[in-house]
């Protein structure tokens, strides 16, 4: 004698099949809804390491990249004031050219042209960015350059200068420090400053000689500057190249901890289909044997 129907321990094979095929469904619905495959570390054994030290590198990254970025901008504010006081001493040396004409150069206004580059230069080294002055040493909480009443006519920084000497530091990679920038009290800056206060100094007395002397410190002055242009691009390349390391670096590691925890969405969607239509084949079968009368097992 045949049966037509399942017998007991089929049916328990069949409840415990289709049980397992809905909790896959509400796993792979879950990872597509998520984008993660896993939720758990037990989901993950063989690669839970490897996840958790990729995760922990790439916070190091990461907030190393931030705090480069944050260098970097500093370093870009700071050739932008030293890129301003290259043309205030390009503009301050035309006006002393003019000013050596024998024609016309004694009677042009160059005392309000200097007082104004006078000023132009203490708002330069006077740059902020967020709330640190750039140019005031380990000091940043206040202006580091206030010029006196009067004239300066010699190089000395302590006539303006309310900094200190100490050159900031940044931790920019795993065992490496940089130090960098520049303070307001350069010889460069104090250069130019002085050659300005000869130049206003000399003007007024009618000193060509003095005029003369302003003009070679306006030189040596400008070359500084430019000098220190160039050492902060140095600094600056030399950042650029370990922020590329750090992006690169991250990139890989997102890699690897997605490789591990994101859903790979077009497989997981052709698993699914092949588990709902699974699960509605499984149903209607047992829709059927369910619908079963007494007739139909005598039949």
């Amino acid at each position: 004698m045949s049966f037509r129907i399942a017998d007991l321990a089929h049916g328990q094979r069949l409840t415990s099949t289709l049980a397992a095929i809905q909790a896959r469904t509400r796993e792979a619905q879950m990872a597509i809804a998520s984008g993660k495959a896993v939720r758990r570390y037990d989901q993950i054994a063989d690669d839970a390491g490897l996840l958790l030290r990729a995760r922990d590198a790439r916070t190091l990254a990461g907030a190393l990249l931030d705090r480069n970025q944050t260098l970097a901008r500093r370093l870009q504010a700071m050739d932008s004031a030293l890129d301003g006081l290259v043309g205030i001493a390009q503009r301050a040396r035309a006006a002393l050219v003019r000013r050596l004409d024998s024609g016309t150069g004694r009677n042009m206004p160059l005392t309000t042209e200097l007082d104004s580059m006078l000023a132009e230069i203490a708002a330069r080294l006077n740059t902020k960015l967020g709330e640190d002055h750039l140019f005031a040493g380990s000091r940043t909480d206040r202006p580091p350059v206030v010029l006196p009443a009067g004239s300066i006519t010699v190089a000395d920084p302590s006539l303006y200068y309310r900094g200190d000497e100490v050159r900031l530091s940044a931790r920019v990679d795993e065992g490496v420090e940089i130090t960098y920038g520049v303070t307001a009290s350069d010889p460069a800056f104090a250069d130019l400053i002085a050659a300005l206060g000869q130049a206003r100094v000399a003007h007024a007395a009618d000193d060509r000689a003095g005029l003369e002397q302003a003009m070679a410190g306006l030189d040596a002055a400008l070359d500084g500057i430019i000098d220190l242009r160039g050492g902060l691009g140095a600094e600056a390349a030399r950042l650029d190249s370990i922020r590329d390391a750090h992006e690169a670096g991250i990139a890989y590691l997102d890699d690897i901890v997605s490789g591990i925890e994101d859903t790979d969405v077009p497989t997981v969607m052709t698993r699914l289909a092949q588990d709902q239509a699974t699960l509605e084949a499984a149903y209607a079968v047992t829709g059927r044997l369910a619908a079963l009368s007494l007739a139909d097992y005598l039949r």
